[in-house]
C-alpha cells in the first residue's frame, strides 16, 4: 500500500495549494474542505518541496494507529 501525506493548509488556500501540487506532478489529490486538509499519494515529490508551497501549514505522513 502506498503511503499518503496529510497536508494542512491555511483558510482559503485549498485551491491554490491543490494547483501547486498538480504542478509538482501529484496525480492523486483528495480535499477535505471542512477541516482544511489535502490528502495526496506522492510519487517523486519530497516533503520539503510541499512544505515550501505558500499556504501549507504542515505535512505529515499517514500512519496506522493501534490502541
Amino acid at each position: 500500500m502506498k503511503s499518503k501525506w496529510l497536508i494542512s493548509v491555511k483558510d482559503g488556500s485549498l485551491d491554490t495549494v491543490t494547483a501547486e501540487l498538480r504542478k509538482l506532478g501529484v496525480k492523486s489529490v483528495e480535499t477535505l474542505e471542512a477541516i482544511g486538509v489535502i490528502i495526496i499519494v506522492p510519487t517523486s515529490q519530497k516533503i520539503t518541496d510541499v512544505k515550501k508551497i505558500k499556504g501549507v501549514l504542515s505535512v505529515e505522513e499517514e500512519r496506522d494507529v493501534n490502541i
